[in-house]
């Protein structure tokens, strides 16, 4: 089959693709009493999980350079499928825990995803298109964990790996029926394609844009790691409130797809990563100068963060197009890799944030860190937006 996917076929893979990261989470204290295992250790199956998606994506976007989307896709979800029953079933916490990791390889859904419509679009549609299939990617984590808790509560946890099952096995026809095969370039050998690798690492434009990439996920990760201990310490809020207002946060990503899917092929691609990470810069600012001066609220704290999440949703999309279009025929290897760049960079700047956050105090150092990153995140949009306009003065010269 050779007829590209539909785009709700994409964000409806990309949903299921996140639903597995956080559905389980309100069940991780109930897993730990019927193995009879710490709380700690039973958190690998998350920690573990993030690990597994960074290093698989180093391989999953060469080979479906090499062999295509579809096989992998197919694959991938197939894998899951029979992987969640194995959760699901599990009579011990070794064969629950490694099922669990393997889970990981369904990360190849978000990632072909992405690679597909990069096959299919030039980079400025790919960046619109690439909104749409980031919405899809938000809903998953907003609802997973009301539906992993709601499932737990009324049949046990074992039924939200059940639940995932069927997500795969869902999300595997689907892929079978409409997901056709779009890499028209394979490479001739897995030895060809890496002989190519070199031009890609060494293009400024692929680390410009994968910096913007993983600096704004790397501000989300910062907040939501030390969100908690700020509502705990400074602001006093329960845990209900803190949920509700981490959802609003995602909301913002969610919109800022939104606005991106809109108005990407009129901006382009450099005009819209330096208008999110700029927009991320200000919220953060203005957030630690409120609290400099005294008036640091939970409405104005969260509402702040949620203009984060909205610049975080307009400059991604257009980061991960520009970043698979240093050598659309490495698509698949470009995401890959910046994908794992940035799970592997989030979890450092998680890591850090949380020991600067112990040193001092708590909402300052959470706000300094976050800055810092955006800045970072800014600058990386800024050099973006230079080779991009510089790239076009040479194309129509």
């Amino acid at each position: 089959m050779s007829r590209p996917p539909h785009l709700a076929t994409l964000m409806i893979c990309s949903a299921v693709t996140v639903l597995s990261l956080n559905m389980f989470l309100p069940s991780l204290a109930q897993i730990a009493r019927e193995f009879g295992v710490s709380f700690a250790t039973v958190t690998w199956a998350v920690s573990g999980y993030l690990g597994v998606t960074a290093a698989l994506q180093l391989f999953i976007g060469p080979i479906s350079d090499r062999v295509g989307r579809r096989p992998v896709v197919l694959c991938a979800f197939t894998a899951f499928t029979l992987l969640s029953v194995v959760c699901a079933m599990a009579e011990s916490f070794a064969l629950f825990l490694t099922a669990r990791l393997l889970q990981g390889a369904v990360i190849a859904g978000a990632t072909m995803a992405l690679a597909t419509v990069r096959d299919t679009a030039d980079a400025e549609r790919a960046a619109s298109q690439i909104s749409w299939v980031s919405m899809g990617m938000a809903v998953g984590p907003m609802i997973a964990p009301v539906i992993g808790g709601a499932l737990d509560a009324a049949f046990g946890w074992r039924s939200v790996f059940w639940f995932l099952a069927l997500g795969g096995a869902t999300a595997s026809v689907l892929a079978a029926v409409d997901w056709g095969e779009t890499n028209r370039a394979k490479s001739a050998s897995f030895g060809a394609q890496f002989r190519a690798y070199p031009a890609l690492l060494a293009a400024p434009a692929f680390w410009a844009f994968s910096g913007v990439v993983i600096m704004g996920v790397g501000c989300f990760y910062i907040f939501i790691s030390g969100a908690p201990l700020v509502a705990d310490r400074v602001l006093d809020i329960s845990s209900t409130e803190l949920g509700l207002a981490i959802g609003i946060i995602t909301m913002g990503f969610f919109l800022g797809n939104g606005v991106s899917g809109t108005v990407a092929t009129r901006v382009g691609l450099g005009g819209m990563v330096v208008a999110g990470r700029a927009l991320q810069v200000a919220a953060i600012s203005v957030n630690l100068g409120l609290l400099w001066a005294g008036l640091f609220e939970p409405i104005s704290f969260f509402g702040l963060m949620a203009l984060v999440g909205f610049g975080n949703g307009i400059a991604s999309p257009s980061a991960n197009a520009g970043l698979m279009s240093v050598n659309p025929a490495l698509a698949g290897s470009a995401a890959g890799l910046s994908g794992s760049l940035t799970l592997g960079l989030g979890a450092v700047f998680t890591a850090l944030s949380a020991r600067l956050m112990e040193a001092g105090p708590p909402a300052a150092m959470l706000l300094i860190t976050m800055l810092v990153v955006a800045c970072l995140g800014l600058g990386c949009a800024v050099a973006a937006y230079r080779l991009t306009a510089g790239s076009a003065r040479a194309s129509r010269t």
